[in-house]
């Protein structure tokens, strides 16, 4: 038993925890400008579904989110520039002198621009394969699946097209054992409808938060290991304003690597606070000390 215990500790000692990770909504700021605002926004499909020949509960599935998409944008809208939206239900087909028709809509709807849905699907990718070998030698395989949406959009004004987008959105969804990895199939996205819903509304908020105000979910990691316990200790009662104070003891410390991290640390709980210009501040002072995965990753956000 005495034996065991060096053992022991350093099998407690390797699952310390080093990390946390903490998920919260922020508020984002539009990248693009919309000179002029927006006084009235049609938003139309211009994706002709049943064209692609699905079978009938995926044909069903996909128009249905698309004009729940159109609908949700239009109350976003709404609710963040206090613009009038009007939702232009069914399919509207622009295949031929797209710029003049939507202008001819414009101007029969009285509205000042116009949210055209291009394209629209949502699939399975399968990511990878896993081969095990069990105790008697047979191989297990067990396949992983991203849940992937892939939007196009078009928003125009009176003056014609301002931006053209194609926006994929993915996540990890799920694995399961298969026999073999080529012929793999991945989940059916009809009876993953809840799931399919929920991945084509965050697409759709990537593609409002370029042109208006809005919200972005975002997971971000602090560090809590040697040397940040307090901060651990703080995190632990929820208590983020402690970490935050804790974390700015070290944003200065001697080691550059440590200094880093707790600079890093106060970005996300700024971020976290809605406070951007400070978040960005603390980020670019992390990398500047030391090159963090976790710090440029976080960047792009903000790039």
């Amino acid at each position: 038993m005495i034996r065991l215990l060096p053992l022991l500790c350093l099998l407690l000692l390797g699952c310390t925890e080093t990390r946390r990770l903490i998920t919260y909504q922020v508020r984002t700021i539009p990248v693009y400008n919309l000179d002029p605002k927006p006084q009235k926004i049609i938003i139309l499909n211009g994706n002709d579904i049943k064209a692609k020949h699905y079978r009938d509960s995926k044909e069903e599935l996909f128009i249905n989110l698309t004009e729940d998409i159109m609908l949700n944008a239009g109350e976003k809208i709404k609710k963040e520039i206090n613009a009038e939206t009007e939702v232009l239900k069914g399919y509207v087909s622009l295949e031929q002198n797209s710029d003049s028709l939507l202008q001819t809509l414009l101007a029969s709807h009285f509205a000042t621009h116009a949210i055209v849905i291009n394209f629209f699907d949502i699939y399975f990718n399968q990511t990878r394969v896993e081969v095990t070998k069990s105790y008697s030698g047979s191989k297990n395989r067990e396949a992983f699946y991203d849940i992937v949406s892939h939007i196009g959009y078009a928003f125009y004004n009176k003056s014609g097209l301002i931006k053209n987008m194609a926006l994929d959105k993915r996540k990890f969804h799920s694995s399961r054992s298969v026999l073999s990895g080529i012929l793999a199939a991945g989940p059916n996205i009809v009876v993953k409808r809840e799931d399919a819903h929920e991945i084509v509304n965050e697409n759709l908020q990537e593609f409002l938060n370029y042109f208006f105000p809005g919200e972005a979910k975002r997971s971000r990691i602090l560090f809590i290991g040697k040397g940040f316990e307090s901060i651990k200790s703080a995190l632990d009662k929820w208590d983020y304003e402690t970490a935050l104070n804790e974390s700015l003891k070290y944003t200065s410390d001697l080691n550059k690597e440590k200094a880093a991290r707790a600079s890093y640390n106060c970005a996300v709980l700024f971020e976290k606070n809605n406070k951007q210009d400070l978040s960005l501040y603390y980020l670019r002072r992390s990398i500047n000390l030391y090159p963090l995965f976790e710090a440029k990753n976080m960047l792009t956000d903000f790039e």
